[in-house]
């Protein structure tokens, strides 16, 4: 069976080391991966809950599918997704021996999400649009989603959307919605070192409409 048009594994790294070693480990997470794909490696310097560790983010586009790839890679999957990698736990290497903690996971669908997280987007006038009482309003874009049970070159995309004075999210079809070509920063910044195939660039914090 063909591949899905769209593929993403995205990884989540934590290493021991300190941010002056960034850049460098940012370069060897994408050496490493690269004979599984084309990847684009996030360092997001000293993540915030535990500065010992830095925090990557990898988004891969795998030659094959993205399940294969992961598998590829050491993960494993149960009922409830990819399993984490933990040094403490599984033991050996992952990547570089100072990554200690790896979640992962796999998006197949038959193209790319339109919206991303922290988009501003108007609801059409639609049927579902209009039970919800959304139609005409905007919202802003949580994350996309997919149905899994779907075959995956077939999967189109849905979304949980945040309506300004309500708690509780709201979600609805690609097609129910049209961009503003705003964005808002959803859930903090994002700043740090880009590492691509290209070289690494400095990526600044979000500001209230810039890009995550």
């Amino acid at each position: 069976m063909a591949p899905a048009p769209y593929r993403l594994v995205w990884l989540a790294l934590w290493a021991q080391a300190p941010p002056e070693r960034s850049a460098a480990l940012a370069e060897h997470v994408r050496t490493a991966l690269a004979p599984h794909g084309e990847v684009v490696v996030h360092a997001r310097g000293p993540y915030h809950r535990t500065p010992q560790l830095l925090h990557f983010e990898v988004d891969l586009t795998p030659r094959d599918s993205a399940p294969a790839c992961l598998r590829a890679l050491g993960f494993r999957q149960d009922d409830f997704g990819w399993t984490d990698w933990e040094r403490a736990t599984r033991g050996g290497v992952f990547l570089h021996p100072a990554v200690c903690h790896a979640e992962a996971g796999a998006l197949e669908a038959a193209a790319a999400p339109r919206f991303g997280t922290g988009d501003v987007v108007r609801v059409r006038d639609c049927a579902e649009a209009r039970e919800l009482g959304l139609a005409g309003a905007e919202v802003v874009v949580g994350h996309p989603d997919y149905d899994p049970d779907t075959a995956p070159a077939l999967r189109t995309w849905r979304y949980s959307l945040h309506v300004e004075g309500q708690d509780e999210v709201e979600c609805l079809g690609e097609s129910a919605l049209e961009p503003t070509g705003r964005r808002v920063r959803l859930y903090g910044a994002r700043a740090g070192i880009v590492v691509t195939a290209g070289g690494a660039a400095a990526q600044p914090s979000a500001g209230p409409e810039g890009a995550h």
